[in-house]
């Protein structure tokens, strides 16, 4: 038991131990679940052949028969003529004799008690509410048994008459043919009257029978009573005892039916094995069409458990080829989106929409071109936005093949779509908002304004085919945009995406935290614009993310806001740091890497923007404190060997990891020490660059990031180029010439 314990204890620890952001275990599991996921949006063999209907063009090549088949009838027509048969067939009936001198001795027993109750109306009362009532074959109301004692008494009694006459007419009416259902089901003109213990039957017309309630009708027209209670006594009585002689053998008559039905012929022709079924661009005719469904029906039966298996294979295949390139692509290209889980997960669940979207176009069964309505153009935009034109471009080639393949091999919607999503990206390349997001509307219009044009003209499509996929074309247009804008908010909060977009609205010098800045640290703030300037030029140099690496300079020292007075830019003439030791300012001056990482945390800012806080300083030295706490005693250090450990005087880091801290560190450092260089010629400023990017190299603080000598060597040149233009030489006048200025002015 304990071994089962520690086994599950160290199975826990691993688990919990890997890294979900990395883990080649997760990249794996979204491989496989997108996969899957897709392939359960595939069609089945069924949905792979070509569209066809009666008058169209068949698209393809000549369709050869590979087997020999029949060919099945049209399915409405067989039903309607398994209908015809069905209602032409005479319904069966059994015959069944009636005792007749049984029925005369029941109907006499039946109207004397009746005449009893009537006469006696507490007896009558009695049977009214007795509990045999309940169980009586014929229960009688008592308005009824009223009404007939009402016609007993009357003066111009004719009881007896009436008695008679019923008694007669229900006898007689055991001569006629009495069916047991409804004489309106009988569809037939004629049924077949099957005798009691005999096979043989014959035939009678349908105008010679009569169901219950005609015999009853006919009974009751020649007594004719004028009050309805004791007509309807008499119809209850008549209900009673009549009993059909003609029951309904639906067994039999199914049989036949049946029987009649399987003559009815389902084939009308048979097609040899390497018969041509159809020609290219030949026309759908009603027998085509017929070879076509019988041709498609006979295929999909020979398709047996193992074809079944290989078709799956086949479409399996199909998917984990389309997503292994696109990882490869994203593993040679775009290494940091793979190896980040969530942008995986962000990049599969784009690609499962579009795939959605193809699904649903399938399923939609209207009169309606909802093929055009695949939204595959708003994951394109939200691919740009969120990584970059390359990423978007690469998957969105991707899912239109996906597109393709769920919608059975339809190249004609994967050009139209292809068309709307390119123009798509190139439409949100740049943006700079949101509100641009929709300018993409006319370049998805256009995408798919041409496509279906050229599509239509291609295939000579119907006028008004083509002016409704025009229409749904609009409306994509339309909704694409809007689609995106919606989800773009939902990725940024559920991913933690920072889009450019984000950082263009970060940038606006009206944040809470950039106001703080230029009203607490004026100087700071001023130093964070010029960096902002220096790190943009040198990003766009080497290919780095320019807005990222400006933004990040706004943000790098907003710690400063909360002790701005310990900074020197921010001094307007005590020095706060005259009366603290080295060690204390020291720690004053770090502090405001932790500081400005909680601020930015409370005012929410993205990740990438945090992590330039503490990266833009690195491991670096805090060299003046430093070396004024190492020499603050008659030259020599603070310990005993006169040395001093640098450990207390370092930033904590960690070191920059991207281009664009790396970057900024640089343009952190070249701002505030070519602030101070003077006369600051050209040739100045290069070798204080030089110095300072030597230094870092030299300390280690760039081994971490991705700069190469390549990139340090445009950096210095895009540096020295914005500094230069800051540091500009001005015109100096001779003092007499400024004093013949002043003359001429004052």
């Amino acid at each position: 038991m304990n071994d089962v314990i520690k086994w599950l204890s160290e199975f826990l620890k691993k688990i919990t131990s890997i890294d979900l952001k990395q883990s080649v275990i997760i990249k794996v599991a979204i491989f496989a679940i997108t996969t899957f996921l897709i392939s359960l949006m595939l069609p089945s063999y069924k949905s792979i052949d070509a569209e066809y209907e009666i008058g169209t063009i068949w698209p393809k090549e000549d369709l050869i028969a590979s087997f020999s088949f029949p060919v099945y009838r049209d399915e409405a027509d067989y039903e309607k003529q398994k209908l015809d048969v069905s209602n032409s067939v005479e319904m069966v009936f059994d015959e069944k004799k009636v005792n007749r001198t049984s029925l005369s001795d029941s109907l006499k027993m039946e109207l004397s008690a009746l005449s009893d109750f009537s006469k006696d109306s507490i007896a009558a009362e009695r049977y009214s509410n007795s509990p045999e009532r309940s169980n009586a074959r014929i229960q009688y109301s008592p308005n009824e048994i009223a009404a007939v004692s009402s016609v007993m008494k009357s003066k111009n009694s004719q009881w007896s008459e009436i008695r008679n006459k019923f008694i007669q007419n229900t006898i007689a009416a055991e001569d006629e043919w009495i069916t047991n259902i409804p004489k309106s089901d009988i569809k037939n003109k004629k049924i077949s009257i099957k005798k009691e213990n005999d096979k043989l039957q014959y035939t009678e017309d349908v105008n010679k029978i009569n169901d219950k309630q005609e015999v009853q009708n006919k009974i009751l027209t020649e007594i004719d009573p004028a009050d309805s209670s004791f007509r309807s006594a008499l119809n209850k009585i008549s209900s009673g005892f009549i009993k059909p002689n003609l029951i309904f053998n639906k067994e039999y008559t199914d049989l036949i039916v049946q029987s009649k039905i399987e003559q009815i012929p389902k084939t009308i022709d048979i097609v040899k094995e390497n018969e041509r079924i159809v020609s290219k661009h030949d026309p759908i005719n009603r027998v085509t069409k017929l070879k076509l469904d019988s041709y498609k029906k006979i295929r999909l039966e020979k398709i047996g458990m193992e074809d079944i298996f290989l078709q799956y294979v086949g479409k399996l295949l199909t998917i984990v080829t389309l997503l292994v390139i696109l990882s490869l692509f994203l593993y040679i290209l775009r290494k940091k989106i793979f190896e980040d889980n969530s942008r995986l997960v962000l990049i599969s669940s784009l690609v499962l929409l579009a795939c959605f979207f193809s699904f649903l176009s399938l399923k939609l069964n209207v009169n309606a071109p909802v093929e055009i309505l695949i939204f595959a153009a708003s994951t394109s935009i939200l691919l740009t936005i969120i990584f970059d034109s390359r990423v978007a471009f690469y998957t969105t080639t991707i899912n239109i093949f996906l597109i393709a393949a769920l919608r059975g091999g339809d190249y004609p919607i994967a050009f139209i779509t292809f068309c709307g999503c390119i123009l798509a990206i190139f439409s949100v390349r740049d943006v700079k908002n949101r509100s641009q997001i929709f300018r993409s509307f006319f370049f998805i219009l256009a995408g798919y304004t041409v496509s279906i044009l050229a599509i239509g003209f291609d295939k000579i499509e119907d006028q008004q085919k083509v002016i409704n996929q025009l229409l749904f074309g609009g409306i994509n247009a339309i909704m694409s945009p809007i689609i995106s804008f919606g989800l773009l908010f939902f990725y940024e909060r559920v991913f933690k995406v920072t889009t450019d977009l984000t950082l263009l609205e970060l940038s606006d010098f009206n944040h809470p935290l950039l106001k703080q800045l230029s009203s607490k640290a004026p100087g700071t703030f001023h130093h964070s614009i010029v960096m902002g300037n220096l790190s943009e030029s040198a990003a766009k140099a080497i290919g780095a993310n320019s807005i990222l690496a400006r933004v990040g300079c706004y943000y790098h020292d907003i710690g400063k806001t909360v002790r701005p007075q310990y900074f020197i830019e921010n001094q307007m003439e005590h020095n706060s740091h005259d009366s603290l030791t080295p060690t204390i300012s020291t720690k004053l001056i770090i502090a405001h890497v932790k500081e400005g990482v909680d601020l930015a945390r409370k005012y929410n800012l993205p990740q990438e923007i945090i992590d330039f806080i503490p990266m833009h300083h690195g491991t670096t030295l805090v060299a003046y404190f430093y070396h004024k706490a190492k020499y603050a005693k008659n030259g020599k250090g603070s310990n005993n060997n006169g040395e001093l450990s640098d450990y207390l005087y370092r930033y904590p880091g960690p070191k920059p990891q991207t281009k664009e801290t790396g970057i900024v560190m640089l343009a952190d450092s070249i701002e505030a020490s070519t602030r101070a260089v003077e006369d600051p010629t050209p040739k100045k400023l290069e070798n204080r660059i030089d110095e300072i990017i030597k230094n870092r190299f030299i300390e280690g603080e760039l081994d971490e990031c991705e700069l190469t000598f390549k990139d340090l060597t445009m950096i210095k040149q895009s540096f020295l180029k914005v500094l230069i233009g800051i540091h500009h030489h001005r015109i100096k006048y001779p003092d007499e010439k400024i004093q013949a200025l002043r003359k001429k002015i004052f």
